[in-house]
């Protein structure tokens, strides 16, 4: 009977500390004092699986961006004791707009199929003195940062643009650069800038390696790459907006271990900062800044007459193909305008031909070439004209206006004047004269019928038929035997088809090698990108041929999921996406690049070695 009542006082115990470790904490944190233009995080924190998170009513505040969501679970073993938790964050950026006090709204959120709700957030908005302000950013900047949580200046992106009061037309370079001094990945564009007003072009190529270099802001070192770059040539004046262009990144933070230090020297030794691998992965949204351009209009005094908005530094020149020719024959005449600035726009004035020529209109040809610095090459306008009359005619110059921002000042360009001499053509037998150009060759014939066939013609004799013949007989079985033929290699071929999954999963660990040292040679030529890309598709070219996994089924809990069901390793496991992670953030990460590659390379092999030894 004790018994059975201590069994009983057992289970009661064990349920309430089950519910009070189920009890539901959602909190939201923000700083209390805010100075007005500053950007600050509002947090929500709530220790269980959630789910139709509502944003609460932010007041007067300008939200920035979020909410980027988090979670953070851990076990831990203190003393032979086991200790849980878990933790899903809401993280929002916002700007405080105007003096005053602000009240955030709760939020809410579903648990279990039940509605639950934070605490309001009271905050004070002050507007302080340059002196006072400068103090609180130094006490900012002094201030201890919480390990695990996303600050604001951990990564985002600034724009700015080479003149921000240029004239109408003039090449402006508008740049966008990430600063981050945290590990950040899967960096991807969730909204462009909008270039109203203006006419753009992108300066950098696609799906081209970052260029990364690192900066010392603050007394804090970043890594610095320009992600985008862009030409552009206002169309109006005024005031022209760019807005804000949008990213959506995932970074990496490190997480404070919280575990009590115990008697036991080793556990203190692994639990040195060094060895502590605790890491999370945060999906957030980072904005650039707004750019207001000042458009100026160009100025009217000493403009040319034939001026049509050609503006930075050009140079005009002019070739003709011949200037002596017969009647009917043809001539080129190009002209060449090359310098800097906006060339694609540019169009030249009509070109006047003497009245007995028969022109076309011109074939135009861009070579225009985009660097760093801008737009620059060189446009053709090549005509063709065809004088019909012999004589001495006249090709009259025409002028290039345009506008050099560097100057202020109009200029105007000529082309050569050109004399042409055409003589008679000669007429043939049948009055019709023969006649080239430039482009394409007119060949007379000299016949106006051709025959389709001249004789002797075969016949054959009356009488004889295809049908009932042997020849019908073959064709009439032909097609069976095709059809044979081609069942027994579909056949084949569905045989071979079923035995892939097991050539591949063969073949993998043979593929993966061939794959690292292709990766070596480009590690060796500094190839940054061709080598992250090629070690990348060793290892999950692993997976994929090991498991027979197709591409869009490749993720890390694919991976981890399936080298557990093959009884691996848990430190194998590890090595293994530990090793995913580090090739992606490698790509980020301060440091020597070369040693970094060398590092990745010596992990990867490493780890597919392991795992293969796993797998056998």
């Amino acid at each position: 009977m004790i018994n059975r009542i201590l069994i009983i006082s057992l289970f009661i115990t064990s349920g309430f500390l089950g519910l009070a470790n189920d009890q539901i904490r959602f909190n939201g944190s923000a700083k209390q004092v805010a100075k007005v233009g500053e950007r600050f995080r509002v947090v929500y924190e709530i220790n269980q699986d959630a789910d139709n998170f509502q944003s609460p009513n932010f007041g007067s505040l300008q939200v920035l961006s979020g909410p980027s969501t988090s979670t953070n679970s851990s076990v831990q073993y203190v003393n032979g004791k086991m200790t849980q938790s878990y933790s899903m964050t809401y993280t929002y950026i916002v700007q405080a707009t105007q003096e005053g006090e602000v009240v955030i709204s709760p939020a809410t959120a579903t648990v279990d199929r039940k509605q639950v709700q934070s605490n309001s957030i009271k905050i004070q908005i002050i507007n302080t003195t340059g002196s006072q302000q400068g103090n609180t950013s130094a006490n900012t900047n002094n201030k201890t940062k919480d390990p695990g949580v996303l600050q604001d200046d951990d990564v985002y992106i600034k724009a700015s643009v080479s003149n921000a009061n240029p004239f109408i037309g003039e090449q402006v370079i508008l740049t966008y650069k990430i600063y981050t001094r945290v590990p950040v990945s899967n960096l991807m564009v969730k909204k462009l800038s909008s270039f109203q007003g203006f006419w753009s072009k992108s300066l950098l190529e696609e799906n081209k390696q970052y260029q990364q270099d690192t900066e010392i802001i603050n007394g804090e070192e970043y890594v610095v790459a320009v992600i985008n770059k862009f030409a552009v040539f206002p169309q109006k004046t005024g005031k022209l907006t760019i807005e804000p262009t949008e990213m959506e990144c995932t970074v990496q933070l490190r997480v404070q271990n919280k575990r009590k230090r115990g008697n036991d020297p080793f556990e203190d030794f692994f639990n040195d900062q060094f060895f502590n691998r605790n890491v999370k992965n945060i999906s957030t949204i980072i904005k650039s800044n707004t750019i207001v351009v000042n458009v100026k209009s160009l100025p009217q005094e000493g403009k040319p007459m034939g001026f049509n908005g050609a503006v930075g530094d050009f140079i005009f020149s002019s070739r003709i193909d011949k200037t002596k020719l017969i009647a009917n024959d043809a001539l080129t005449l190009t002209y060449t305008i090359s310098g800097k600035g906006n060339l694609e726009l540019i169009n030249i004035p009509n070109v006047k031909f003497p009245v007995d020529f028969e022109s076309f209109d011109p074939k135009v040809t861009s070579d225009i070439k985009t660097n760093s610095t801008g737009i620059s090459g060189k446009k053709k306008f090549e005509f063709l004209a065809i004088p019909r009359n012999g004589g001495d005619f006249e090709i009259m110059p025409i002028l290039l206006s345009y506008f050099n921002p560097s100057d202020n000042k109009y200029h105007t360009l000529s082309s050569e004047k050109y004399n042409i001499l055409v003589e008679k053509g000669e007429a043939t037998s049948n009055g019709i004269s023969y006649s080239s150009s430039a482009q394409e060759d007119i060949r007379f014939i000299g016949q106006d019928i051709q025959h389709i066939k001249l004789l002797p013609f075969s016949f054959s004799e009356h009488g004889k038929y295809l049908f009932l013949s042997t020849t019908f007989f073959i064709f009439l079985l032909l097609p069976i035997v095709i059809m044979i033929i081609l069942i027994i290699i579909v056949r084949r071929m569905d045989k071979l088809k079923s035995n892939v999954g097991l050539l591949k999963n063969r073949k993998a660990n043979k593929v993966a090698k061939t794959r690292l040292r292709s990766a070596e040679k480009y590690m060796n030529a500094e190839d940054d990108k061709a080598y992250y890309d090629e070690i990348a598709q060793a290892l999950w070219g692993y997976i994929a041929d090991k498991f027979s996994l197709k591409q869009s089924e490749l993720s890390i809990e694919t991976v981890a999921d399936m080298l557990k069901e093959k009884g691996v390793d848990e430190l194998v496991t590890d090595s293994f996406i530990n090793t995913l992670n580090n090739i992606e953030f490698a790509r980020f990460a301060p440091g020597d690049s070369s040693n970094k590659m060398a590092s990745i390379y010596n992990e990867s092999a490493s780890a597919i070695m392991q795992a293969e030894k796993a797998l056998k």
